[in-house]
């Protein structure tokens, strides 16, 4: 999980479906306490993407949605963390022998990667670190961002009056939030997925004794559903988007009505991607690792709030599925948060816990 010595008090979240920002009061063991956590709808001129060399279709949309959160926060200009959406970065979990050269790994990571790559190699910023061992051999975590999507993502933020001081990715910012429950002694010995539901990518990591040791980004998120659900019922996407939160899609109990259910048949394909995405990246695991079965899902991200997903996702992998929500506490100005705020707020507040 990613780490950093120097923590900072300012999270700036730019997502595909919000931007948010977030000053933290305090952090603890399975506790954040914010000052201020700010939102905005992202402009449609936001496009994170590794088939997209810049991701800014027009700048002022962009910098001045940044500027009116600093603006409402009345924030001085000081260092921030940017998290940029998790399809914004190529990611490969390598294991690979424990005495490889600089030169070694570097080769290795580009043969990786470089048939993969839209762009040429020379495009991308690439940072790998060592996360664990597997037997004999080293688990290596390898990510790869188009050098201009941080330049200019970047360059907007500094514009708007926030110096982008560190730039990750959501999932890693999830487990660090989720990392002393998966390294506890009910975990010891189990392998715990943990899966990252954002607006247009999900990512699936699994956990071994709190080590991660598989990661994949697929391309499904909770717009797919807001698209289904748009297409089908022929109303605009913010409709669909109410829709899918005060409707029933998916029921409360694992039952034999939830096919014949009307609402589920709308959205019935999208769920059935999404779980054999997840299906995929399991088996991978199982297969690679020699294991043998997965003990616990963990979801997180603004597509844990699809109401009951838990339980169809549960009831489709065989395991047991629950939100993030419901192993920390979040707290904005001296109140405690709702379940669906601390499951959409998950990464940013994993940003707090870096060491």
């Amino acid at each position: 999980m990613a780490k950093t010595r120097n923590r900072l008090n300012t999270v700036l979240e730019l997502g595909t479906y919000e931007m948010r920002l977030l000053m933290l009061e305090s952090a603890g063991s399975g506790e954040i306490r914010l000052k201020k956590c700010l939102s905005t709808q992202t402009p449609k001129d936001f496009v994170a993407s590794t088939y997209i060399e810049f991701p800014i279709i027009e700048q002022e949309p962009v910098t001045k949605a940044i500027a009116s959160l600093i603006k409402e926060a009345k924030m001085p200009y000081e260092n921030c963390m940017v998290m940029m959406p998790d399809h914004s970065t190529l990611i490969d979990l390598m294991v690979t022998p424990p005495r490889y050269s600089k030169k070694e790994m570097d080769d290795v990571i580009k043969e990786e990667f470089e048939p993969i790559m839209p762009m040429p190699i020379d495009s991308w910023h690439i940072t790998h670190q060592t996360i664990g061992a597997w037997e004999d051999d080293e688990i290596v975590l390898a990510l790869a961002t188009v050098k201009n999507n941080l330049l200019e993502a970047g360059g907007l933020v500094q514009k708007a009056g926030l110096n982008p001081n560190l730039m990750d990715i959501n999932f890693l910012n999830a487990a660090n939030l989720a990392e002393e429950y998966l390294n506890s002694s009910d975990s010891k010995g189990k392998n715990i997925c943990m899966i990252h539901l954002g607006h247009e990518s999900t990512s699936i990591g699994v956990f071994h004794d709190g080590q991660l040791r598989a990661l994949q980004n697929r391309p499904i998120g909770a717009y797919d559903f807001t698209k289904q659900i748009s297409k089908h019922f022929h109303v605009p996407e913010n409709e669909a988007d109410q829709f899918k939160r005060n409707e029933i899609f998916f029921l409360p109990e694992a039952s034999p009505e939830q096919d014949g259910l009307y609402n589920f048949t709308v959205i019935k394909n999208t769920f059935a991607s999404l779980s054999r995405e997840i299906f995929g990246t399991l088996e991978s695991y199982l297969t690679k690792f020699r294991e043998f079965s997965i003990h616990e899902i963990l979801i997180s991200g603004g597509g844990a709030n699809f109401e009951n997903i838990a339980v169809a996702l549960s009831a489709n992998l065989n395991t047991r599925v629950k939100c993030i929500s419901e192993i920390y506490e979040l707290y904005v100005n001296g109140s405690a948060v709702a379940a669906s705020e601390k499951n959409s707020l998950a990464a940013a507040c994993g940003c707090f816990l870096r060491e």
